[in-house]
């Protein structure tokens, strides 16, 4: 028995010496031949082939590296490395990016549509002297183009892994969080596929970074040493030919960069080659389109558009081989783009009272008498041009609660989405797109069109969108959108509230009982405030009607784990929307949180707190001091967590 024991020691104290067996090397190796990152030999463990291998030998010219029971010698050579006795001519990597690679390099970016989504993995490799350093990777759904995003942390030695989902060639983006910062903060893109696996080296003593494995590792690594053109930084205050002319003027210096650096650098890959001239195209047509999309006199926008147009079409910035998950730039201006021509090409929307009489007397829904009369007022005061009463007070005041009713609402939605998404999808048939691209924006209305709502999609949507787009994989998005909305609805009807966790901030929500007899804005909004002293509190003003508004929503739950722990509370005001609507949209979108309060107000008191808020839009954003004090100004949106987290700190701080 004794002697059992000793053999356990031993055998541990030999397996701890192994585990802890140390190179005293710091070594980033190139294969000169096919100009990628080969192979990391570093202090406490070594990096090939995307893996993480110990050290079980070290020698002064060689080292046995050990991996899960398998062995590997690496022996080291004047300009040459053997691994497992194949040799490769190599040098020591010590400039910022991997040097430009040895070979032209002409193949083309990737057509068509996968037909599952699939997964990479990103490895993360950070030399550094920080104890703690936090990173935000993101990556866009094809189906519906919204960001998923993940937060890690490094671990001890440095590392991090994620695993993602991904549908065909996209590009993620990866940032260095704020709080942990680096020495020298760390932003990129990096291109994935289905199937992936890489591994991105930061070496944030001295500045460099590489990345090994992946399809697409020699445009990542030039795409990290990529960043040549200027910023194109137009202020948007400007008149719109002013803005023509600075763009004009950056797009000038962009063309010089680009001959330079074609003349300096001529083995960079076509992809890159691409990619870098798409990117730079899309900086030069963001402001022009989205100042076109932002204006709502129709003669104004047509004359901006026709323009905007002048510059654009000889550049055929709508054609790109770049994939459109790639093109992030461009999915943003090509929305300007299509919600600016639908505009122009709309006719005016139903009219309420007509979409309503119309709904009554098909015998799709039941209305009372009294319903009855006041829709017809509205009627004759909307068709009244003499009229001395406000149009939009009696809209807001008389017809809002029919509309609201749920069956009503469900038809009204219907009607406002019938119009919209095949105005859209009208544009996009007009456009000089490929049909990949095409199919994809289709498929992200449709889709769209159908998350977040608390109806399902009406049958004429469902049956334009199966004559529309044809890639079964986009198909099955849709109609799985649909039948999301189906299961939630079905589940919703069975499913208690549960009561917020005593002592949170949820359960310390003062009640619309309590809040019925005051009018007052200020007062309405103080006293909705005053159980949070001590907190912050985030003020969000939105509807469910309003799309800028659910876009947002998606940035919430990242927001909310980056400020996870702290004191802060989310209050969120509804405008305009049925009590239904609103109840199945935080469910839906798991914004019942216990940190969060919701109010859905009688349309006096939610007009009175806006006016208070100087409410000029919707989503409007506002913040509140552990005081109560509303801090003057707008707050940064979800979308730039980064920023709503800076704000809300200096207030904790204070």
């Amino acid at each position: 028995m004794k002697q059992t024991i000793i053999t356990i020691l031993l055998a541990v104290v030999a397996m701890t010496g192994q585990a802890q067996v140390k190179s005293g090397l710091d070594l980033c190796l190139r294969d000169e031949a096919t100009g990628e990152w080969l192979i990391g030999l570093f202090d406490e463990y070594a990096i090939y082939d995307c893996e993480y291998w110990n050290y079980a030998e070290v020698g002064k010219d060689h080292v046995v590296l050990t991996k899960d029971g398998q062995r590997m010698e690496v022996q080291l050579r004047k300009n040459a490395t053997i691994i497992d006795g194949e040799k490769h001519k190599t040098s020591v990597l010590t400039t910022k990016c991997l040097p430009d690679y040895p070979a032209k390099d002409e193949t083309a970016w990737p057509s068509g549509i996968q037909a599952e989504e699939g997964n990479f993995t990103l490895r993360v490799c950070v030399r550094t002297t920080k104890k703690e350093a936090e990173f935000n990777i993101w990556i866009r759904r094809m189906v519906d183009g919204k960001q998923i995003e993940e937060y890690a942390k490094i671990d001890e030695q440095g590392r991090f892994e994620v695993k993602m989902p991904v549908n065909g060639t996209s590009i993620l983006g990866i940032r260095n969080e704020f709080e942990h910062l680096l020495e020298h903060s760390f932003w990129g893109r990096l291109a994935v596929d289905d199937g992936d696996m890489l591994l991105l080296y930061i070496d944030d003593m001295n500045d460099r970074a590489y990345v090994m494995g992946g399809k697409y590792a020699r445009f990542n690594n030039e795409l990290l040493d990529g960043d040549f053109h200027p910023d194109f930084t137009t202020p948007e205050s400007l008149p719109f030919d002013s803005i023509i002319t600075q763009q004009c003027r950056s797009m000038a210096i962009c063309q010089t960069r680009i001959d330079s650096l074609n003349a300096a650098r001529p083995n960079l890959s076509r992809r890159f080659r691409a990619y870098y001239l798409d990117d730079i195209q899309n900086l030069f047509a963001n402001p022009m389109l989205r100042n076109c999309w932002l204006t709502y006199n129709k003669e104004e926008q047509q004359a901006m558009l026709n323009k905007t147009e002048t510059k654009l079409n000889p550049l055929q910035w709508m054609r790109s081989e770049v994939p459109l998950m790639c093109r992030d730039g461009f999915k943003i201006n090509i929305l300007y783009y299509i919600f600016a021509l639908a505009d122009l090409r709309s006719t005016r929307l139903t009219d309420p009272d007509v979409f309503l009489l119309r709904i009554y007397q098909e015998g799709k829904v039941q209305l009372t008498d009294e319903e009855l009369q006041t829709i017809k007022d509205f009627h004759e005061l909307r068709t009244n041009k003499n009229r001395d009463v406000s149009l939009n007070e009696a809209f807001q005041t008389k017809i809002i609660p029919i509309l609201s009713k749920p069956l009503v609402a469900q038809y009204w939605d219907w009607e406002l989405s019938e119009q919209n998404v095949a105005m859209q999808v009208n544009v996009l048939n007009s456009l000089d797109i490929d049909d990949d691209t095409r199919e994809i924006l289709k498929t992200q209305t449709f889709v769209n069109n159908i998350d977040g709502k608390s109806n399902v999609a009406s049958p004429r949507i469902l049956r334009l969108a199966h004559q529309e787009v044809h890639h079964p994989r986009l198909i099955q998005a849709i109609d799985n959108a649909n039948q999301r909305i189906m299961d939630f609805l079905a589940e919703n009807e069975h499913q208690e509230v549960v009561a917020p966790k005593a002592g949170s901030p949820a359960s310390l929500r003062v009640p619309e009982e309590e809040l019925k007899d005051i009018t007052d804005g200020k007062a309405l909004f103080e006293f909705i405030t005053a159980p949070f002293r001590g907190y912050v509190i985030y003020v969000d003003l939105w509807g469910t009607w309003c799309g800028p508004c659910r876009d947002q929503m998606e940035y919430v739950p990242a927001l909310k784990k980056m400020l996870e722990g702290k004191p802060v509370v989310y209050l969120y005001f509804c405008n305009n929307s049925p009590d239904e609507a609103w109840r199945i949209y935080i469910r839906q979108n798991h914004l019942d949180t216990d940190n969060a309060i919701h109010y859905n107000l009688p349309k006096t008191q939610e007009s009175a707190i806006e006016q208070y808020l100087e409410v000029s839009g919707f989503p409007t954003y506002r913040l509140v001091d552990t005081t109560g004090r509303l801090v003057p100004g707008g707050a940064p949106w979800p979308s730039n967590p980064s920023a709503v987290v800076a704000a809300i700190e200096q207030l904790l701080n204070k």
